[in-house]
């Protein structure tokens, strides 16, 4: 299975890297410069000048103006990245002049670097500034600029300016075609540009910048989505508050939902708890602001909640590899659904909207499915309608409904106890802001453990461990979902800290939970979140298949084109072309 958007834009981070301080990249290149100056064999002092002048000076005032001068044009770049930007420029020239060298023409090979300088400076303007090529590429030429303005002290050949000139207009179209098809997949698919993706995707893994957010507005599609909460009450006062969106957390860190749990959760007084609800990434929300929609339809519900003091025991239902373990309070069904040892990923939309609706055939008044979301290795599937797998979380929720309903004269008093421990992980360990949190809910002696962890899926046998060592009678640990950890690629629970210490730490805040049980009334309502802008049908695979697509055919493209603009640089040069 292809990888999904989510894990194959955030596995680009890895390429990426913070700009080092501006001092740093100016006193290289121009202890750099120097050096390389020896190719162009004045004798002595003669090379370090013409390092220096040709090379070093030209360098360091682009790196000082671009920044400025971009910001006049309506982009961005800080003085760090434009150091930066100065300091490739004059390897790469270095690169030439040593090369040139070679064939006793290190002028020739400083021209000719000097437009692929302007054509390199040109695209990552582009990729990280502004998307307009007529603004940017006057920045973009300030390093070739003033190196052809230095130029003039130690040549006045018309043929090294001609050269120059053709050579800019080659490497720059070259570079500016190589752009512009790299951004056709994404304009023909979605109408918005893949350069504006990229740079808002640089920007915010850089700085934390949510501007990648505009090119998924451009793209997504309103939908409602339902949002179901189960509310325990105690002395009139909410306990605990389980908030089941059928929303995805996507798409990563701090874009779109993908902290969704932790910023649902800093809208309610009571412990919350949120745990994913059948949803792929189709339904990502494009931007943060679309969240306060799915916490009005939440508060909405809670308003509309009619509590019960009685429950029904929790029951376990397996069909295939579905096991579904059910609950009964008042008339209200909470079904939790696990494929464990089967590693899988989200339950698309469609499959828990169809087992939710065969709740309510069979009598339940409101029904709330869980995806667990508690197995998984990297390639895992989707569920997807259709799917044997679908069929069996249809079949395993309706049987499971049924027993519950069956029972309705084996009621009991609801007991509540809850217990949470945040910030004892860090997200590169896998687990959010949110970290650990543990309902028990117990009805005639019974004792039934919810365990909710802040992260994205768990390794595979992770589970099983943690429910074998919990002191009560049944039990199901579940995931957030939460893409907030989401950096570098998947970061599962479990893959990054010890298992031993993680089922010691959920046991004692079992235990805790069973000291704070409480008798509660519960209830359970459903409300919609209506006109939330998502991702929409469909997008995330066209949009994995053209991120995919981009990565593959870019490497291959951008060689062929830089080849084939070297080829006619030299041809260009060897004629030595006069106007």
């Amino acid at each position: 299975m292809k990888k999904g958007v989510d894990n194959r834009v955030s596995e680009l981070s890895k390429y990426l890297f913070k700009a080092p301080q501006w001092t740093y990249s100016l006193l290289f290149l121009l202890l750099f410069s120097p050096i390389v100056g020896i190719s162009f064999d004045y004798g002595g002092w003669s090379d370090i000048r013409a390092g220096l002048l040709l090379i070093g000076i030209p360098a360091t005032i682009s790196a000082l103006i671009s920044p400025p001068l971009t910001q006049t044009f309506g982009g961005n770049m800080t003085l760090n990245r434009s150091s930066l930007l100065s300091l490739i420029g004059t390897i790469i020239i270095g690169i030439f002049c040593i090369t040139g060298a070679l064939f006793s023409a290190t002028l020739e090979g400083y021209i000719m670097a000097l437009g692929v300088v302007f054509a390199m400076r040109t695209v990552i303007l582009l990729l990280i500034s502004s998307n307009n090529v007529w603004k940017m590429m006057i920045p973009a030429s300030l390093q070739t600029l003033f190196g052809g303005v230095f130029l003039s002290l130690y040549t006045h050949s018309g043929a090294h300016y001609t050269n120059l000139i053709f050579g800019c207009i080659i490497f720059v179209l070259a570079f500016y075609l190589f752009a512009r098809y790299i951004d056709a997949p994404m304009k023909k698919a979605f109408g918005a540009s893949g350069l504006d993706f990229m740079r808002g995707f640089i920007t915010h893994t850089a700085d934390g910048s949510s501007g990648i957010e505009d090119f998924f507005k451009e793209m997504g599609e309103y939908v409602d989505a339902p949002v179901t909460v189960l509310s325990f009450k105690r002395d009139d006062k909410d306990k605990a508050t389980f908030v089941i969106p059928n929303i995805h957390p996507g798409l990563m860190g701090e874009i779109g939902g993908g902290n969704l749990p932790a910023m649902i959760t800093e809208n309610f007084d009571s412990m919350v708890f949120v745990p994913h609800g059948p949803a792929y990434h189709d339904f990502n929300l494009v931007s943060d602001d679309e969240i306060p929609k799915v916490v009005s339809a939440a508060k909405k519900a809670l308003k509309n909640v009619a509590y019960t003091e009685l429950g029904s025991k929790s029951v376990r239902v397996k069909k295939g590899t579905t096991t579904i373990l059910g609950q009964r309070f008042g008339d209200s069904i909470l079904l939790t659904s696990s494929q464990c040892p089967a590693p899988t990923e989200d339950i698309e939309f469609a499959v828990g909207l169809t087992a939710m609706a065969e709740t309510r055939v069979k009598g339940a008044k409101y029904a709330a499915l869980i995806d667990a979301h508690n197995c998984t290795e990297p390639y895992a599937k989707v569920i997807t309608p259709g799917s044997h797998t679908s069929y069996d979380i249809i079949k395993a929720s309706s049987e499971a409904t049924e027993r519950l309903l069956a029972n309705k004269n084996k009621n009991g008093k609801i007991k509540l106890g809850v217990s949470k421990r945040s910030g004892i992980y860090t997200p590169d360990k896998g687990i959010g802001a949110l970290g650990i949190r543990v309902a028990v809910v117990e009805v005639l002696g019974q004792k039934s453990a919810y365990i909710l962890i802040d992260g994205n899926n768990m390794v595979p046998g992770l589970r099983d461990a943690i429910i074998k060592a919990l002191p009560v009678d049944e039990a199901e640990v579940m995931t957030t979902d939460t893409h907030s950890v989401n950096f570098g690629g998947n970061n599962f629970i479990g893959a990054k800290i010890d298992h031993a210490e993680l089922i010691q730490t959920i046991r004692e805040m079992t235990e805790e939970a069973i000291k704070d049980l409480d008798p509660v009334q519960a209830g359970m309502a459903t409300e919609f979140a209506e006109d939330v802008l998502v991702f929409g049908s469909y997008r995330t695979a066209q949009l994995a298949s053209t991120v995919n697509a981009i990565i593959s055919m870019g490497g291959g493209l951008a060689i062929s084109i830089v080849v084939a603009a070297l080829a006619l640089a030299i041809f260009v040069f060897a004629r030595n072309l006069r106007i």
